[in-house]
């Protein structure tokens, strides 16, 4: 979720950036409360080997995936001699499915229009007091209360952003972090090696930026939802979400999958893909676009070299209907590390 606001935000304030579009609520992955521990398992530390491989294939060409996930342990040390082998030996390495929004513009033009931090905030300078149902405002409150202390900094800011604000602290409290860096050193690997990283975004250029940027204050982002569904995975304390950090960096796939197999709908994604707040800036259906174009790059890629890596989110490479279904259905060969 939290990306894909940075990336409204940066596209807003005209400059040309880019976010991964897999993120997702850490409240996505919750099945049933009654079905989840309240009490955090303990955060793993120390050399972890991360998770073993996907590979797919059709006749001689192959390509490596890596599943990547957030949060994770913030005291890992990732052994990633395996995944540096294969970068070495591949031809180009896929970077993540991702969508980039830029405009053309002055820097006259661009310094009269607002900034990501000014959109940051609730319009007509609300607070969230005023925005959040009465219930809602309360919960905040109390879990403000837990991981911000007396810190009033967010109670301007618009509830996809706050929640952002209190995720990251919890993540602290609770010996997580949620920019582990794992996607940077596999590019910084093929850099190393002279391997080709490929940009896989999907790329929108406004037409009318000056005019987008300028309606987008007033704009409703849908996203008390995607607060809410933040402050009930919190309640939790954050339990699975670093079940989930753990069966990454040991390499537990059957506990992934199990866990992953209860993701339903990304309630912040959804929202903001149908808000008017997305409509003004014309990236509805994002998700859609990003996966089009991933796919093409992908299997362009698979045709073209004899060996090629790759990162995914991992929940796309065990989601029924992921990412490498589609390569699956096209006539692919696709094999999961534990089969």
């Amino acid at each position: 979720m939290e990306r894909i606001l940075y990336l409204l935000f940066a596209a807003a304030s005209v400059a040309c950036l880019s976010c991964a579009a897999y993120a997702q609520s850490s409240s996505a992955s919750l099945p049933p409360s009654n079905t989840v521990s309240t009490l955090a398992p303990v955060v793993v530390t120390g050399v972890l080997p991360g998770p073993a491989l996907w590979k797919v294939s059709k006749g001689k060409h192959v390509m490596w995936v890596l599943g990547l996930i957030s949060p994770l342990p913030r005291d890992m040390q990732w052994k990633s001699a395996e995944v540096e082998s294969h970068i070495a030996t591949s031809q180009a390495v896929l970077k993540l499915p991702s969508l980039e929004i830029g405009v053309r513009t002055s820097f006259y033009r661009s310094s009269m229009m607002p900034s990501p931090k000014e959109l940051g905030k609730n319009p007509d300078q609300k607070t969230l007091q005023d925005v959040l149902a009465p219930e809602l405002y309360q919960h905040w409150l109390v879990l403000r209360a837990r991981y911000l202390g007396d810190s009033h900094r967010a109670e301007r800011m618009r509830p996809i952003l706050a929640g952002r604000e209190l995720y990251e602290a919890a993540l602290k409290h609770h010996g997580l972090v949620d920019e582990y860096d794992l996607e940077n050193i596999v590019y910084k690997t093929a850099a190393r090696d002279g391997v080709t990283a490929v940009n896989t975004s999907y790329q929108l250029l406004l037409k009318d930026p000056r005019e987008t940027i300028h309606t987008l204050n007033d704009k409703s982002m849908n996203d008390q939802d995607c607060l809410d569904h933040v402050l009930e995975a919190l309640d939790q304390g954050l339990a699975q979400t670093t079940e989930r950090a753990n069966a990454w960096a040991t390499g537990d796939i059957e506990t992934l999958r199990s866990i992953l197999s209860h993701v339903q709908q990304d309630s912040c994604l959804s929202t903001l893909d149908i808000s008017p707040f997305a409509q003004a800036l014309g990236i509805g259906d994002m998700e859609s676009r990003v996966r089009k174009n991933w796919i093409s790059n992908a299997e362009h890629a698979l045709d073209k070299n004899l060996q090629t890596f790759a990162v995914l989110p991992m929940h796309e490479l065990l989601a029924p209907d992921g990412y490498l279904s589609t390569l699956r259905s096209d006539g692919y060969s696709v094999q999961a590390p534990d089969r």
